[in-house]
Parts: C-alpha cells; structure tokens; sequence
C-alpha cells in the first residue's frame, strides 16, 4: 500500500522524490486511468493547496471511485487559519498558520500553513524547501495573533498598533512542504502603562522531531490613535528635510512657506 503526499505544482522539485505528487499530476492520475497506480493507497493533500484545490481534487477522486484511498485526504488540511484579526492579513492566501492554541504556562503552538499563491511565494520560489522569509512572516503572525488572543484582556484601548522592536532569526535546518508547528514562548510582558504593553518572545519551528529554525523578538503595542498622530508627524517631519535637501541639490533658493522641522518629538 502506498502513501502520496500531495503538493502545490510551486512544489515541483520536491514532487520528484517518492510518495508526493504535484497537484497537477494527481489530477492528471484521477483522470487517466493508469498513469499512476492509486487503487489501494492513501493520498493526502500537503503543503501549498488552497480550499478550492483541496475541494476539487476529493469531489473528483470520490467521482472516480477513490473514495477509499481519500480517506485521509484532510488529514492535515483541517487545520483552521488564523482569522484576519489575529493574523493582520487581509486575504486569506497571504495567512501562514492556523489558529494558535495555549498548550503549556507560556507556550503556544499554530501549524504553518502554506498556499501557493501567498504574497511571498510568487516570485521566489527555488529549490525544494521553504524559503526563510517565508518561516519568518510565518513566526511574526505567530507572535500577533498570540498577542492578540491571550495576551490583551487587560489593555485599554481597542484599536492597537503592533511596533516591532527587535527581531532576530536562525535557521539550523531546511523546512520542506510538509507539516510543521511553530512554538512561542512568552518571555516577558510588561505593561508601563494603560496604552502600551511590551512583550519579548522566542518563536521556534519543528518539522518532523527536529528545531529548524529560531526566531527571537521584541514588540509594543500601543494605542493606535496615539502612534498615528506621532507617525504623522515624522512623516512631516521626513518630507520636509528630503524636500529641503532636494533644494540644495538642485540649487533651488529656499521657500518662504516651507519649514524644516527641528523641534524634538517625544519617544513612544
């Protein structure tokens, strides 16, 4: 009996080792009696594979009559993304882990969940394993929507703004399109005040036994309201020096009604 995992066709040179097949090749096999021996093993979907894919391929497989072998199809596709809310992402594709869940006192765990049509898979995608930044937008939706589900009961304000102070990553180990779990440890949560909570953390990803890769951060939250109006005036702040700069470049006199600022701004 034979065991097939299946991946995106981005997956393709991974697809060439024994027991995984591409998307368009289960599909080809599905309807081309023959090309592939199905009869008897089991096929489950893998890394890469939006809804629709996975939707299509097991309507078309119990069609067929591989209702059998489709037995274990969802086995790690039932896995549920991480909402908007605490993902920060917009469309769904661009999600890379599911809803993380408290395990231990301070350890938390979500499944990296990778479609092939994410935001940071379309235009670089080389060899056979998932790319480090990949791993790490990964890691640094683990650590908001961490944040966001357990960490915030007690912050005042509603609408927040996540400031990323220090991030550091290492990779031990290639991640391959296969099932993996990202770990986060709460280091230390402190809240100096109503509108401000700082959190550091470790994040770790596991494939298959082994640590492959480390993430260390260091994040606020703030009131967004508050933030906003500071970024706005940095973002003065910034155009009106690179305008005057311009001007010296190109030996433009100096306008009556545009004002460098130079006055201090307070920290966050």
């Amino acid at each position: 009996m034979g065991i097939y995992v299946v991946v995106a066709n981005q997956f393709e040179d991974f697809a060439r080792h024994g027991h995984v097949l591409s998307y368009s090749t289960l599909l080809q096999a599905l309807k081309t009696p023959g090309a592939i021996e199905l009869k008897g093993s089991r096929i489950i979907a893998g890394q890469g594979l939006g809804r629709k894919e996975i939707q299509h391929a097991y309507r078309l497989a119990v069609d067929s009559g591989y209702g059998s072998e489709f037995e274990h199809w969802h086995m790690w596709s039932e896995a549920e993304l991480a909402s908007e809310d605490l993902s920060h992402k917009r469309h769904r594709k661009n999600v890379l882990i599911s809803i993380p869940d408290r395990t231990d006192e301070g350890v938390y765990t979500a499944s990296l969940l990778l479609h092939a049509e994410n935001e940071l898979m379309l235009d670089h995608l080389t060899g056979q394993h998932v790319q480090g930044m990949v791993l790490l937008e990964a890691c640094r939706q683990m650590f908001l929507a961490v944040t966001e589900r357990f960490h915030l009961d007690d912050y005042a304000p509603q609408k927040r703004y996540f400031v990323l102070n220090e991030m550091s990553v290492r990779y031990t180990a290639f991640t391959f399109p296969l099932p993996a779990q990202i770990r986060y440890r709460l280091l230390d949560r402190k809240q100096p005040r109503a509108d401000r909570v700082e959190v550091q953390a470790q994040m770790e990803v596991w494939q298959d036994g082994k640590l492959v890769t480390e993430v260390d951060v260091a994040f606020s939250v703030m009131d967004a309201e508050r933030l906003g109006k500071r970024e706005a005036t940095l973002a003065e702040r910034a155009i009106s020096s690179h305008v005057s700069s311009l001007r010296q470049r190109l030996r433009m006199p100096p306008r009556a009604d545009v004002h460098v600022m130079t006055e201090p701004i307070s920290p966050l």
